[in-house]
């Protein structure tokens, strides 16, 4: 997980380059107990922000993959204007 402090009405944009096709990402707001977004479409995120606080953006391996033991390397790209 990596936490990214941030204010209401800003815009955040959040990409993930894998070398795994399982490798994904979730965006959380702050206090929240669903995701803002689920990256499993494969698109990147881009989005105006609804509060103050820290975002938490959560890479993750879907389940099969997990099972499998396999592992990803990938470059996170976090922007906040």
């Amino acid at each position: 997980s990596y936490i990214v402090g941030a204010r209401a009405g800003q815009r955040m944009t959040v990409t993930l380059d894998s070398s795994n096709t399982f490798n994904f990402f979730n965006v959380w707001a702050p206090g929240r107990d669903t995701a803002l977004y689920d990256e499993t479409s494969g698109d990147p995120y881009s989005g105006t922000l609804p509060e103050t606080g820290d975002y938490r953006v959560q890479v993750y391996l879907m389940r099969n993959a997990a099972r499998r033991d396999e592992s990803a390397n990938y470059t996170l790209t976090i922007s906040i204007e």
